[in-house]
């Protein structure tokens, strides 16, 4: 099932990114639904995209996508988490540094009936600019395309390369604007892309030692989280504890695991 669904979330994502790229011929209509945050004309294209062929294959699945639409399912056997385009603000300048993200997973309840965690069985990110598929199913392991990935970066803090988005979590008011300090003197050097998707690819491919994002919601995750742990690497709050899924926001540090604890130990000071 899982192999199934790795070739049609491959298929899905490298066809919806290439469509993003046609769109770039086209007026891009851009607007704000909320604080620094936009959509496009592209993403709705991209989500219907998406979505159709879902419904299409999977007819009793549901969605959690970025962009709201009150005609898809939110119940399903299985659950398709989509951010049509992560790094919608590049996309909007021409920038080629965004991704489709598409994960499909098992929705997992606990005892007091609140949905708080996915059970990922298949995801990919891929990014249309460099033509690059990152890809995970469970228990099968990670690729980048076609090609096995691997989760080693440095060995050593002071050589590490962390990828970070100035972000902040309202609720808990964590901004990574407060740490990016704390780390620089630590490590070798910080890197801004706009994408938390590329981010969390590029921890499970070994070109960041890690990535901190204060304002995560699921569908930026879903097939980030898998590529990481499918590679080898590991992801938390920025606490060291499990991550709680919330479309409000989370915490998140998501690394090649080498010295996770180190990297939390610089956060909680």
């Amino acid at each position: 099932m899982n192999k199934e669904l790795l070739q049609f979330v491959q298929e899905t994502a490298v066809s919806a990114g290439k469509l993003t790229l046609k769109k770039w011929d086209e007026p891009i209509t851009i607007s704000e639904k909320g604080y620094h945050d936009l959509v496009t004309s592209s993403d709705i294209a991209a989500q219907a995209h998406i979505t159709e062929k879902v419904i299409a294959r999977y007819p009793t699945h549901g969605f959690l996508t970025e962009e709201e639409d009150s005609s898809l399912p939110a119940e399903g056997e299985l659950i398709w988490i989509i951010d049509l385009i992560d790094g919608t603000t590049n996309y909007s300048r021409y920038q080629p540094q965004y991704a489709v993200s598409i994960g499909v997973g098992r929705p997992v309840s606990h005892a007091n009936g609140e949905q708080t965690q996915f059970e990922l069985l298949a995801g990919a990110i891929y990014d249309p600019g460099r033509d690059e598929l990152f890809s995970a199913a469970a228990g099968e392991g990670s690729w980048l395309n076609g090609r096995s990935l691997s989760a080693k970066g440095q060995t050593k803090l002071e050589h590490a390369i962390i990828g970070m988005d100035l972000s902040m979590n309202k609720r808990t008011g964590r901004s990574s604007k407060d740490v990016a300090l704390r780390l620089a003197n630590k490590i070798h050097g910080i890197r801004v892309l706009g994408s938390a998707a590329i981010g969390m690819a590029w921890v499970a491919a070994g070109r960041f030692d890690a990535y901190i994002n204060y304002n995560l919601k699921p569908w930026d995750v879903a097939a980030g989280f898998l590529l990481v742990s499918e590679a080898g690497g590991t992801y938390s709050n920025d606490e060291g504890q499990p991550i709680v899924w919330d479309t409000r926001g989370m915490d998140c540090v998501i690394s090649t695991g080498q010295f996770h604890q180190d990297i939390i130990s610089v956060l909680q000071k």
